[in-house]
Parts: C-alpha cells; structure tokens; sequence
C-alpha cells in the first residue's frame, strides 16, 4: 500500500491531500463545511488547528519517511479503526497497536 495522507474526518472518512498540500485541502473543508465565518472570527492561526479542534485528524509525512497522525480531539472509533488497518497495512504493527485502545 502506498501511504495516503490528508485529513481523517471523524466519521472514518480520509479527504486525501498529497505532501505538502494539507493546508489547500483543509481550506477546501472549511469552505464546504460552511466553516468559513466561524474560521475567521474565531482568531484561528491557521487552518489545521481549525479542523483538528473540530474533530479531523491529520495525516503527514513531516519528515518523508515517518507517518504522523496529529489530532486536538480525542479520535473517533471510526477514526482509530481507520488508523488501525492503515499502518496495518503499511507495515507498522506498533503504530496499529496503539489505536486499539478505546480512550485516546
């Protein structure tokens, strides 16, 4: 499997966005989420501690060799069934483990 990356809404559903573009994909979210008025007035810094405060988990690859999964919000059980099979598939068995757990 390749490694996907983007932004893990919290029904399981992964809005992908390639390297480097998470911050363009996120303002595509806020803007069909019809956030964009709460976006400007609440002071946010920037678009990903909007949608991780709203729930979204973010897929990246910081150092292009080491997946992340950066979140504000507890994660969904759909979010850690989502992250389980991911880094299943990829291989990382001890990132997969950590999402078993049910309070994050």
């Amino acid at each position: 499997m390749d490694a996907k990356l983007g932004w893990l809404a919290p029904d399981g559903t992964l809005i992908e966005a390639d390297w480097g573009s998470h911050t363009t994909v996120a303002e595509t979210i806020i803007s069909h989420r019809g956030w964009d008025y709460e976006f400007a007035s609440l002071l946010y810094t920037n678009q990903r501690d909007f949608l991780c405060d709203k729930g979204y988990c973010l897929l990246h690859d910081p150092g292009r060799n080491d997946i992340q999964a950066t979140h504000i919000r507890p994660l969904t059980k759909f979010q850690r069934d989502f992250l389980f099979d991911y880094f299943e598939e990829l291989g990382d068995k001890r990132k997969a483990k950590h999402y078993l757990v049910d309070e994050f």
